[in-house]
């Protein structure tokens, strides 16, 4: 399609609102439901944000015991009513309401150029899905208007769309002419994808990758994990889930590729192995991808995962530590079990931390926000994987050393012994989520727009252990500096840019940080109570 104009920028409006070539029968919008009318916000916050690792002598923090404790605790009836986080799971997925009439790719041209947009910026190195010397394919399919088959271009539409929704956050659309919301290129990437359901291409696969990317900076944790788990099937149906180095005697079920192909399902598949380990470790849910039926073998190569987001080796450890700690039969090791456990694990972790090259090396204990430079000369792929790196590592040392929280009865003090080895173990939970909230500040700064993703995914997990231990000694020698690291999240939150974020996205920084801060108010209540000699000073030993 020739473009009328000397630039891309200038496409007439009738071509951006023509019919799809893909015609589908029109989803309806609910009835009474008009486009143009905002409703209240809806809360989407819940337990696939802040974890489910959560325990204070044996009772689940998230579960009915646990409100009534953190009730007792902090003397309020009412709080985090906002929040899906308390008693059983939430129903499934409401209604999900697409256009009623398909909408159409920019014209070609204006794609490319957007194509080039997405590849030079931070969003392509922060969600490496797409391979720059594969992707004009993409963009091929997706404008052949001679292609009949639907499995070839509707995936590659899909992908275009969803490409086109995370870049849109964080450039000036009305300049390349886009009329549609982020929310729009998802919706009909979505709809794409579920035309050509049970098909399976690397544009679908691709497609779904940057879906799930997209709902999650949107905040949608379940429809994130919705997009998550397919995109876990499709790259093991393309063979990802394989090591380059091929055996003699190979599936039949799975397609063969160029190497160039192939190297990048693989290095999909170590993505999606990745952020696996992060999900099951954080849920408690099974994991989809497990050594057991993947090849992992090749995790050390470097040489070959060079750009990833996520260490391959630390994706390993996690595996190990979902499956000793978060399993079934974790619920049944004994207290001395779970931390002989805990401090294998721990091992391992400090064995893996002293391997990193001292360069990008992870510490736990991030004094200041300052005291986390990055530096001057490093470059915006290297500087990802260091903060990616420190992050993740403090995100393990979190999941792993406040599970020593299950040991005990509310009933009963823990023997001295026990209660020393827990107390050190949590307060390495601790230490680590002190260090995530003094970070943030420098990621914001240098994600800008993008950084929406990482405060979502760290914040309010890493604002669980603090609150817990100031909710067990409100009055302790930590709880007012903690307060303090705590209640910065309205700082870091206010620091996202957000003037080309959809409003979904706004919504979603602004609980996050309405959720820490509620925490903070608990903690205040929960100081008050003990001042005003209504409950024990420490809630951690009983006083007989």
């Amino acid at each position: 399609m020739s473009v009328g104009g000397p630039s891309p920028w200038s496409e007439p409006t009738s071509l951006r609102f023509a019919s799809s070539p893909i015609t589908r029968q029109p989803v309806i919008s609910p009835i009474g439901v008009s486009p143009t009318t905002r409703s209240k916000p809806v809360y989407k916050l819940c337990r696939c944000h802040i974890g489910t690792n959560w325990y204070f002598k044996g009772i689940g923090i998230l579960s009915n015991r646990g409100w009534q404790w953190i009730s007792d605790g902090a003397g309020e009836r009412v709080f985090l009513e906002n929040f899906d986080i308390f008693g059983n799971p939430a129903p499934p997925l409401g209604s999900v309401s697409f256009s009623e009439t398909p909408r159409v790719l920019p014209p070609r041209a204006i794609c490319a150029h957007v194509v080039e947009l997405f590849f030079k910026s931070k969003t392509a190195v922060i969600f490496p899905f797409l391979e720059r010397g594969l992707f004009e394919g993409t963009l091929g399919r997706a404008f052949d208007e001679g292609v009949v088959d639907l499995g070839r271009r509707a995936p590659a539409e899909a992908c275009l769309w969803a490409m086109i929704a995370l870049i849109v956050r964080t450039i000036d659309a009305q300049q390349l002419g886009f009329s549609f919301e982020p929310g729009d290129c998802v919706n009909e990437a979505s709809r794409l994808l579920g035309v050509v359901s049970g098909i399976t291409s690397l544009d679908s696969l691709q497609g779904t990758l940057l879906l799930w990317a997209s709902r999650k900076t949107r905040g949608q944790c379940r429809e994130a994990a919705v997009s998550f788990a397919s995109a876990c099937r499709m790259v093991c149906d393309l063979g990802g889930h394989f090591p380059l180095s091929r055996p003699a005697i190979f599936p039949q079920h799975i397609p063969t590729f160029d190497d160039q192909t192939r190297l990048h399902l693989r290095r999909l598949f170590w993505i999606c192995y990745c952020y696996d380990k992060d999900m099951s470790l954080r849920t408690d849910k099974p994991p989809l991808l497990t050594s057991d039926h993947c090849d992992i073998s090749d995790a050390e190569d470097q040489t070959l995962w060079y750009s990833h987001p996520r260490d391959t080796n630390l994706a390993r450890i996690k595996e190990n530590a979902s499956n000793i700690l978060c399993s079934p039969r974790a619920f049944k090791y004994t207290e001395g079990e779970l931390l002989a456990h805990v401090r294998q694990l721990d091992d391992e972790l400090e064995e893996w931390r002293l391997s990193v090259d001292p360069r990008y090396r992870p510490r736990l204990s991030i004094l200041s926000d300052l005291s986390f430079s990055l530096p001057a000369a490093m470059n915006l792929q290297d500087r990802t994987y260091l903060i990616n790196l420190q992050l993740d590592y403090l995100f393990t040392i979190i999941n792993i050393h406040t599970l020593v929280r299950k040991c005990g009865d509310l009933e009963e003090n823990l023997p001295d012994d026990l209660h020393s080895v827990v107390h050190s173990s949590a307060d390495l939970s601790i230490e680590a989520s002190r260090s995530i909230f003094r970070i943030l500040d420098t990621i914001v700064d240098l994600w800008k727009e993008d950084s929406l993703w990482i405060v979502s995914h760290y914040a309010p997990m890493a604002a669980m252990p603090l609150f817990m231990n100031i909710l067990i000694h409100p009055l302790g020698s930590s709880a007012d500096n903690d307060l303090h690291i705590l209640s910065s999240i309205s700082k870091i939150t206010r620091k996202v840019p957000s003037d080309r974020l959809p409003m979904e996205e706004i919504e979603h920084i602004q609980e996050i940080s309405e959720f820490v801060m509620e925490l903070v108010r608990l903690s205040h209540s929960a100081a008050w109570k003990v001042k005003r000699g209504e409950r024990e000073h420490d809630l951690d030993i009983i006083h007989t």
